[in-house]
C-alpha cells in the first residue's frame, strides 16, 4: 500500500516539469518566429521604400533628359512635390541647383510607407554631350541620410556639409587608387600585381580540376525561350522627334502626358472615322435602295470598328487622365489637363451620338411606311427582332456614354462643352425613345396580322 503511493507521488512533479518545458518551447518559437516576421517586414519596408524614392529619382531625371538644362523645373527656385501617392505610400521631393556648382543639382526624397519614414540623396551631374546622350545624367553621390535632414525651400541644407566631406574623402581615395593603378599598369608579372593588391599569391598547380555537379546540371538543360516584350512607344523610339529645346517644361510634359496627347490624337481620329462611314452607308441605301445593300453593309462594318476603337480609346485616356492628374505639378496643370481632355472626350461623345441618330433617320422618314407594307406575321416578326437588336445597341451605347460623363463629370470644362455632353446624352436618349415606339408600333401591327391571319385560318377550316 505504501509502493503504490510512492509511485503515485511522482506523477504530479513530472507533469509540472512537462508543462514548463512545453510552455517554454511554445514561448521560444514564438518569440522566434515574431522576430522573423519583424525582420522580413522591416526588408519589404526598406526595399519597397527605396523603389519608392528610385521611381521619383527617375522621373526627375527624365523632366531634366526632356528639357535642356536652361529649361529645368528649378532653375530659379527648388521644385518641390508632397506627398504624392505612389505603391501604397507617398513621398515628398525637393530638387535644387547645387550651391556653388555648375550642372548639377541636389534631389531630396523622403518616403512614407506603413508608417516609416526614409530619406534617399542624389547629387547628379547633368552632361550636355549633343553627340552622346547615353551619359547626360551621371550620379556623382548617393547617401540616405537621417529624415531630419530633409530641407524646406527656404530651410537650412545641413546635409551639404556632409555631402562635401565624403566626396573630398572620396576624392582621395580615388588619388591613392589612380597612383596604384598606373604602378600595375607598369608591372608584368601577376604574382608581382597580387602582392601590390595585398592579394593571397596562389599555389602552383598543374592539375585540371573536375566539373562541378552544378555545371553539369546546367549543360543537359534546354535553354530558356526569351520572354516576349512589348514594342517601345511612339515617344520612346529613337525616331521620335523628342521636346521642342524652346517649350518651357509644364505639367503635362511627361511620359504620361505624351499618352493622353497621343489617346487624342487617335481618339479623334477613330470618332471621325465612325461618322464618315455611318454617313457613306445611309447615303448608299438613300440613293440605290436595295441594290446598294452590299456596299452599305461594308461601311456599316467599318462603323461598327471604329465605334469599338473609339470606345476603346476613350477607356484608355479617362485612365491615362487619372494618373495625369496624379502626377501635376500644380493646380494649373491639373485644369488644363482636366480641360483637355474633357473637351476630348465630349467631342467623340458627340460624334457617337450624330452617328446614331443618322442611323435612325430613315426610320422616322420610310421606317413606318415599310412596316405597314409587310403582308405577314412572319416579316413583321423579323423586323420586330432586328428593331430589338437595334436597342439593345443604343441602350448600351446610352450606358456606356453615361458612364464617361460621370467619369469627367468632376473636370474643369468650359460652359459649352458641359453643355455639348449633355446635348451628346439627350440625342442618344431621343434615339432610344424613337426606337423604342417604333418596336412599340411594330408588335401591335404583329398582333393585328396573327389575329388576322387566325380569322383567315378559321373561315377555310369552316368551309
Amino acid at each position: 500500500m505504501r509502493r503504490t503511493t510512492v509511485k503515485s507521488g511522482m506523477v504530479l512533479p513530472l507533469t509540472l516539469l512537462a508543462i514548463v518545458a512545453v510552455m517554454g518551447l511554445v514561448t521560444t518559437m514564438g518569440s522566434l518566429n515574431q522576430g522573423l516576421k519583424t525582420q522580413i517586414y522591416r526588408t519589404n519596408n526598406h526595399q519597397l521604400s527605396f523603389l519608392i524614392a528610385y521611381s521619383a529619382f527617375s522621373r526627375v531625371c527624365a523632366k531634366i533628359h526632356s528639357f535642356s538644362w536652361a529649361n529645368r523645373p528649378f532653375v530659379y527656385e527648388p521644385y518641390t512635390e508632397t506627398k504624392v501617392p505612389f505603391q501604397g505610400g507617398h513621398y515628398d521631393l525637393l530638387v535644387e541647383n547645387t550651391a556653388g556648382k555648375d550642372h548639377q543639382a541636389d534631389i531630396y526624397i523622403r518616403t512614407h510607407l506603413t508608417g516609416i519614414s526614409r530619406m534617399y540623396f542624389w547629387r547628379v551631374r547633368v552632361n550636355e554631350d549633343l553627340l552622346d546622350i547615353s551619359n547626360s545624367i551621371i550620379v556623382e553621390l548617393y547617401a540616405t541620410p537621417g529624415v531630419e535632414d530633409f530641407p524646406t525651400a527656404a530651410g537650412p541644407r545641413t546635409i551639404a556639409g556632409k555631402v562635401k566631406d565624403m566626396l573630398t574623402k572620396r576624392a582621395a581615395n580615388q588619388k591613392k587608387s589612380d597612383q596604384l593603378a598606373s604602378e600595375l599598369v607598369r608591372t608584368n608579372n601577376p604574382t608581382s600585381m597580387v602582392e601590390k593588391l595585398n592579394g593571397r599569391v596562389p599555389e602552383d598547380f598543374g592539375q585540371n580540376w573536375p566539373v562541378s555537379i552544378t555545371d553539369e546540371i546546367m549543360d543537359s538543360k534546354n535553354p530558356v525561350d526569351p520572354p516576349d516584350l512589348s514594342p517601345p512607344l511612339i515617344e520612346e523610339k529613337p525616331s521620335a522627334p523628342g521636346p521642342d529645346p524652346l517649350q518651357v517644361p509644364t505639367g503635362n510634359d511627361s511620359m504620361t502626358g505624351n499618352q493622353i496627347n497621343e489617346l487624342s490624337t487617335k481618339l479623334i481620329s477613330a470618332s471621325d472615322k465612325l461618322v464618315d462611314a455611318t454617313d457613306k452607308a445611309c447615303d448608299e441605301v438613300e440613293t440605290n435602295g436595295v441594290a446598294g445593300l452590299d456596299t452599305a453593309n461594308e461601311y456599316w462594318r467599318e462603323a461598327a470598328a471604329a465605334k469599338r476603337e473609339t470606345y476603346e480609346t476613350l477607356d484608355q485616356l479617362v485612365s491615362q487622365t487619372e494618373a495625369g492628374i496624379a502626377e501635376s505639378p500644380s493646380q494649373e496643370a491639373r485644369e488644363a489637363i482636366e480641360e483637355m481632355v474633357s473637351q476630348t472626350v465630349v467631342s467623340a461623345m458627340n460624334s457617337i451620338a450624330e452617328a446614331i441618330g443618322r442611323g435612325y433617320e430613315r426610320l422616322e422618314v420610310s421606317g413606318y411606311q415599310y412596316l405597314n407594307s409587310l403582308p405577314t406575321s412572319a416579316a413583321v416578326e423579323k423586323l420586330v427582332n432586328a428593331w430589338k437588336t437595334s436597342e439593345e445597341w443604343t441602350q448600351t451605347d446610352l450606358y456606356k456614354l453615361t458612364g464617361l460623363s460621370s467619369d469627367i463629370s468632376g473636370y474643369s470644362m468650359a460652359p459649352e462643352v458641359a453643355q455639348a455632353m449633355a446635348d451628346s446624352l439627350a440625342s442618344v436618349q431621343a434615339s432610344l425613345e424613337l426606337i423604342q415606339a417604333a418596336i412599340a408600333a411594330a408588335e401591335a401591327r404583329l398582333a393585328e396580322l396573327r389575329a388576322l391571319e387566325a380569322q383567315a385560318a378559321e373561315q377555310q377550316d369552316g368551309q
